[in-house]
């Protein structure tokens, strides 16, 4: 898949016309057509940025052939869900996805430890009852 395909592919599932994101981009409707159909193999950074921001895709999501972006889709609707929040908003909903993002990390952490016998974890003491 080159990256005419890439585009297409992205375009068509925001579900717009070559015209629909020319008015968007500001790239020229030629320009958008004769890149998808492979005339132009190499486009120039001035016409593939604003297509990247019209699209609120990443730059390797239009230039590389990488298959990690199955949910892409689903977190750009959620960031440009989040765009529309309220600042302070924005700042509640960055620091609990840091926060997420940290745990997440800790839990890979411990589950390789374990997994090379690394980490041991060792129950605490029960404490007597009083008597």
């Amino acid at each position: 898949m080159d990256i005419g395909d890439r585009l297409r592919k992205v375009r068509k599932q925001q579900n717009l016309t070559a015209k629909q994101l020319s008015e968007k981009s500001g790239v020229p409707v030629k320009t958008i057509y004769r890149i998808e159909t492979g005339e132009v193999k190499d486009p120039r950074l001035s016409s593939l940025e604003p297509l990247i921001k019209a699209l609120n895709c990443s730059a390797d999501e239009l230039l590389f052939d990488i298959d990690q972006f199955t949910n892409l889709e689903a977190l750009r609707q959620i960031f440009a869900r989040a765009t529309q929040l309220h600042e302070i908003n924005q700042e509640q909903l960055i620091e609990v996805v840091n926060k997420l993002l940290l745990a997440y990390s800790f839990e890979e952490q411990i589950s390789q430890q374990l997994q090379e016998g690394k980490y041991i974890y060792t129950k605490p003491k029960e404490e007597k009852e009083e008597a």
